[in-house]
This record gives C-alpha cells, sequence and structure tokens, in this order.
C-alpha cells in the first residue's frame, strides 16, 4: 500500500525498531516506540479541541519532545506551525492572526506569551498533556485522511513585514522524503545532526528521512554552533554519520581551523542548502573528510525544501561556482527570462490565508496553456553550464543597475569571500544614497580586503561602504540577516 500520511512511516518505525533512539538530545533520548506513544497522546487531546485540517501554533523548544507535538497535530488530522520562540512577541502575534490556530500547543516557560497572542485560540500546556490514547477517535481521524491534506505550514519573510504562511500537503513531503532517501543514498539506521530550527524548512529532510529510515537525528544544541571545537566534538561524540546545515555553519567550521583529516572517521554524507555554498569552504571540508558524499541542493520553501540537486562530481577551484544541478523526481524547472519556475507534486498549494499573495507567486504555467498548472516564480535567477547543469545566478531583486550597468550582489559576496581573512561576507543595495554595501568578519584588515576586490571586480562593483564585524547577524535560521545589517549600519550613522 502506498503511504498517503508520513504517520505511516512512524508506525512502521515501531514495528521494526522500536527500543531504538529516534530523536534526541543531551540527556533526554526517545525510542521510536515512546515518540508514538507520546505522539498518539498529543493527538488525543488535540482531536478532543481542534477541528479536523485546522491549525495547531506550537511554542516549545526545539526538543523531541515538540517532535511529539507536530506528530501529535498530524494523529489529529490536523496540521502543525512551530513557532521561534525567540523572535519579537509583536511578530508571533502577527503570525497567530494570520493562521487563526484552533490550538496553541506551547511550552511551560512560554504560557504567558501564548496567552497574549491566543486570540480565540484555545491553549494547551504540553506539560499537562495526559498519557491517554482515545485509538478510535485518532483512528476515525486517520480514516477521513487524503494525500492533499496539510501537514504544516511554516512562515517566511514578507516584502511588506507581513509573514507569508507556506502551506504543504503530506502527498509533497511523502513524494520529497522518498526520493531524498533513495537519492541521497541513506540506509536504515542513519544518524542526523540537527542543525536547522524546526520552524525552517531544511528541517524536514532530516526529521522525516530520520523516521523513513528508522534512524536518529541528534538535536545538537544551538550554542555549539558558538564554538567550533565544541561542535566538532558533539559530532565526533555522538558518530554523526549525516548532516544537512546551511552554508554559513558549514563555512564557520572550516575556516576555524578545527577541521583536519581524519576528524570525523564516521560522517558518510554532507548535504548544505539554503545559501549559495562557497568552493572554499567545500574545499575545506572535502580535504578533512575525503570519502564522504557532498550534496548541493537548492529550493525556496514554497516547494517543499529542495527542487533541485547535484551531487559533487568533480574538483572545484576556490573561486568557482558549484552547480545546484538538476530536478528532483516529479519535479519540473523551467527557465523563464532568466528566472528559476518550478512546478510539480513539490509545490505549496499556496500561502495560509493569503490569496492575493498567492495569486502573485503561483501562476499558471505559461508553456501550458492547455490545462490548469499552477507555477511557482521563485524570484531566482539561472542558467545552465556547458554540462547542462543549472546554475544559480542570484535573486533577481538582488540584481541592481547602477550608473548603467547591471550587477549582481552575489558576485561581490562570492570575491569577498575569497579574499584572504574573510570568514563570512554579505553585501546589500543601499537605493536611497545608490551605495553598495558589503560586509565581512575575519582577521583581515580593510586595506587588504579592498586591494583584494579591487583584484577581483570592475571599479563599478566595488562596495561604496566595506563594514568589518565581529559577527553578523543571523536569522533564526542561520542564514544572515542583511535587514539586520541594514539597520546596524543606519543605527551607527554609516548610512543617512
Amino acid at each position: 500500500m502506498s503511504t498517503r500520511n508520513i504517520l505511516d512511516w512512524l508506525e512502521e518505525a515501531v514495528a521494526l525498531a522500536p527500543d531504538a533512539p529516534a530523536y534526541e538530545m543531551p540527556g533526554n533520548v526517545l525510542s521510536w516506540d515512546a515518540v508514538c506513544r507520546k505522539a498518539r497522546s498529543a493527538g488525543t487531546a488535540l482531536a478532543r479541541l481542534a477541528p479536523r485540517q485546522t491549525p495547531v501554533l506550537i511554542l516549545m523548544d526545539k526538543t523531541p519532545e515538540c517532535v511529539c507535538a507536530m506528530l501529535g497535530a498530524a494523529y489529529a488530522g490536523c496540521f502543525y506551525t512551530p513557532l521561534d520562540s525567540g523572535m519579537p512577541e509583536a511578530r508571533m502575534k502577527r503570525i497567530a492572526e494570520r493562521l487563526q490556530p484552533s490550538v496553541i500547543l506551547y511550552g511551560d516557560k512560554y504560557a504567558g506569551v501564548a496567552e497574549r497572542i491566543s486570540g480565540e485560540a484555545k491553549l494547551l500546556n504540553a506539560a499537562d498533556l495526559p498519557e491517554e490514547t482515545d485509538l478510535p477517535l485518532l483512528e476515525g481521524r486517520r480514516a477521513r485522511h487524503i494525500d492533499t491534506d496539510l501537514l504544516y505550514v511554516l512562515f517566511t519573510s514578507g516584502s511588506t513585514g507581513t509573514p507569508k504562511g507556506v502551506s504543504i500537503q503530506h502527498r509533497a513531503v511523502v513524494d520529497f522524503i522518498e526520493w531524498a532517501c533513495s537519492a541521497l543514498r541513506l540506509p536504515s539506521g542513519v544518524r542526523f545532526g540537527s542543525q536547522a530550527p524546526f520552524y525552517f524548512d531544511n528541517s524536514v529532510l532530516d526529521l522525516y528521512c530520520t523516521m523513513r529510515m528508522q534512524g536518529s537525528l541528534v538535536l545538537i544544541p544551538r550554542g555549539d554552533f558558538m564554538f567550533p571545537k565544541r561542535l566538532l566534538a558533539r559530532l565526533q561524540e555522538e558518530r554523526i554519520d549525516t548532516i544537512f546545515w546551511v552554508p554559513s555553519a558549514l563555512t564557520a567550521l572550516a575556516r576555524a581551523e578545527v577541521l583536519q583529516p581524519g576528524c570525523l572517521p564516521d560522517m558518510k554524507r554532507i548535504f548544505f542548502c539554503g545559501e549559495t555554498m562557497p568552493c572554499g569552504t567545500l574545499n575545506g571540508w572535502k580535504q578533512a573528510v575525503p570519502g564522504a558524499d557532498y550534496v548541493n541542493m537548492y529550493g525556496p520553501t514554497e516547494i517543499t525544501d529542495v527542487c533541485s540537486w547535484y551531487r559533487v562530481d568533480r574538483d572545484f577551484a576556490d573561486t568557482d561556482s558549484l552547480p545546484i544541478g538538476f530536478p528532483c523526481t516529479n519535479t519540473r524547472i523551467d527557465l523563464i527570462d532568466g528566472e528559476i519556475c518550478v512546478s510539480g507534486t513539490c509545490l505549496s498549494p499556496g500561502y495560509y490565508n493569503d490569496p492575493e499573495k498567492t495569486a502573485a507567486a503561483f501562476v499558471q504555467h505559461p508553456l501550458r496553456p492547455q490545462i490548469p498548472e499552477k507555477m511557482y516564480r521563485t524570484g531566482d535567477l539561472g542558467a545552465y553550464n556547458d554540462r547542462g547543469e543549472l546554475m544559480f545566478l542570484g535573486r533577481r531583486d538582488s540584481q541592481i543597475k547602477r550608473s548603467g550597468y547591471r550587477i549582481e550582489l552575489g558576485e561581490i559576496e562570492s570575491a569577498l569571500q575569497n579574499a584572504d581573512g574573510v570568514v563570512l561576507s554579505c553585501c546589500y543595495f543601499d537605493e536611497g544614497k545608490e551605495w553598495i554595501v558589503a560586509a565581512y568578519t575575519g582577521e583581515a584588515e580593510e586595506t587588504a580586503v579592498k586591494t583584494a576586490l579591487k583584484a577581483a571586480l570592475p571599479k563599478y562593483m566595488l562596495p561604496d561602504l566595506l563594514l568589518k564585524r565581529e559577527t553578523l547577524p543571523r536569522t533564526g535560521s542561520g542564514k544572515i540577516d542583511r535587514k539586520v545589517l541594514r539597520q546596524e549600519a543606519e543605527s551607527e550613522h554609516l548610512i543617512h
């Protein structure tokens, strides 16, 4: 029987490996049997409060119990939205207003916040969940399930300041995970090291591949990523064999000079997505872990995590750009006026409770007008290289025009990243002053960086302002936050 619901995998894991560690963190390990029991208990409590296919907002720390809460929403026939507990409360409230959740399931320390953002939603403290399971109730919900039911809604930033809730169906996650487990050659018992927060779509791959392959997902404490030696020790101690991280996290570890040949003997698979992967970072990892599979993946939240992939099959110079490769199974990628446009099973049905933004981004495919076929316009620019591999060229909205020249900010970032002594880099365009503002971390002095940029870029692409920083601001998902960087520059009166 084909899989229609991700819970089929959970129950298969319980049948095949009930006592194996499933989701774990230091001092807290849940077996597959325990995950299932806790998820069913949460599902029972939620089903008594929430109608089918209504939103459950989850305000909890990243723990195995949070995973159980998310799966509990699925058992109740509902769908889940994990919330970033560190975001401003005003933003949480805007998300709750857009989502209109039936229930807010919260960790004990977030009781006050949950109350203030709840509106009409019912409140449920995760600490008060009963251990009972009403199987007839859950089976009744499951019997009405179809594969186009929603599994989750994840919120991304909106250009107007109002977050957009990307809706994803069970069908899309099942299709994606089946592809990933096969294409990425994941073995039974795979052991992932988790970097992505649950409110970030990169978490979907390791959460559900772990379940599909009866493996283990180690939730690495967020603080470890601030201390490279501690992070490396964690990977060693936990015998992690697979990671799927944003390139910023991989770059920070590579540049900290803690990676040495043989330092990660258990590591077999290193996957990355969410940002452009610097080839210098890739080469640093390949020197330390030469036998691993390296896979570059690409995809916005709107297409169930990943729509294209490239297994690194040749050497690249530090200054080269890495392909994003080829479409995943059941995914179509078209370049329309240079823009990467995606259609297929992976596609979100739209932004939750936001028909106007949905209509603008999810459009009728112009190359197939004969039948209704939705296509997502990513806003990303791409081109094919001479090997037929898709290359990412940057955001359409990061392509600027100054003094008559078209400039891709990604090219400036690449040149900055390749300068000696630079660890992380980013840039943005200040439209008011028509300035290119670049920032970096590392030991390199500004004069040396400027010299390197002059050697790599034409004069019209050189930054007007170069900022050396101890750290670069990050979003909750670990990406560099250009919006905050802009605000910091303005508050320091560097831009006025």
